[in-house]
């Protein structure tokens, strides 16, 4: 358990804090950043590597010649007043040691800032969604876009974007799904609150949408209540929920392009025996 909590707050701090946000350190995490920034200790995580094209571990660069138990020390406010100042760790990919992230961060006053890191978030998560950009078409760009304005701090903004893809999405399917039905009611749909909608056009959605419709609230309640830190804090989140839908129409479109090229196979053998 200790091991996966160190974990998710490497990863909070390296993959999901966005430039210039800024971390309060208080004695419930001393022991970590006291690991996190000291050039000695090690740790990793995993992300898409862009220049192997592919998901990779990356290990922090350390000085192996050095060795010190932190377990045999509490780490207080005055033990991490050594490292006020500027700091750049650096990453390289297990998979290529040549092939290297890196992330700078200042610290001042218990405070940890994230102030730049290459290669950027929008870099390496525009990568990633690549595979996206067939079902997405032209709200591919708002995906991108969404992405861009998050790894700037930009929370409310981002949702606006995703919101727009999840209502692109419905609308989508609402198109195909009302031209098979003779007793289709526009006018009735047109009315409907969202996750009436969802509900209306359930059969032919991601049955991950359908089970989470909640996701529209939530993106809803970002763009006209919530603050930007909770936005962003939020993002990833929302962002993975609009990739399972998006995975689901994906495994749904590989799926139907086998039927079909099976069938035209069978088809075809069937004529030549």
């Amino acid at each position: 358990m200790e091991n996966t909590n160190k974990q998710n707050k490497v990863d909070k701090l390296i993959k999901f804090t966005p430039l210039y946000k800024t971390i309060n350190i208080d004695s419930d995490n001393y022991q970590f950043i006291f690991s996190f920034l000291n050039e000695n200790f090690s740790n990793q995580f995993d992300s898409y590597c862009i220049h192997c094209k592919n998901e990779s571990t990356f290990k922090k660069v350390t000085d192996e010649s050095y060795t010190y138990n932190l377990q045999l020390k509490k780490i207080t406010a005055q033990d991490l007043s050594i490292f006020y100042g500027f700091h750049l760790i650096e990453y390289k990919c297990s998979r290529n040691e040549t092939h290297s992230y890196s992330f700078s961060y200042r610290f001042q006053d218990l405070e940890l800032t994230k102030i730049g890191q290459f290669p950027s978030i929008a870099d390496i998560a525009t990568q990633t969604i690549q595979k996206y950009r067939k079902v997405l078409k032209k709200d591919y760009n708002d995906f991108s876009r969404a992405i861009g304005l998050y790894s700037h701090g930009v929370g409310a903004g981002s949702f606006v974007y995703l919101r727009r893809i999840f209502e692109n999405l419905i609308e989508e399917t609402k198109e195909k799904f009302s031209s098979t039905q003779s007793d289709w009611n526009d006018d009735k749909y047109q009315k409907s609150r969202m996750d009436e909608k969802i509900d209306i056009l359930k059969s032919d959605l991601p049955e991950f949408l359908v089970k989470n419709r909640i996701l529209y609230g939530i993106l809803s309640k970002g763009i006209h209540e919530l603050s930007e830190e909770k936005c962003i804090e939020l993002f990833p989140h929302v962002k993975l929920a609009i990739e399972l839908i998006l995975d689901e129409k994906l495994a749904n479109i590989e799926r139907e392009s086998k039927i079909k090229n099976l069938s035209e196979i069978m088809s075809s053998t069937a004529t030549e025996l």
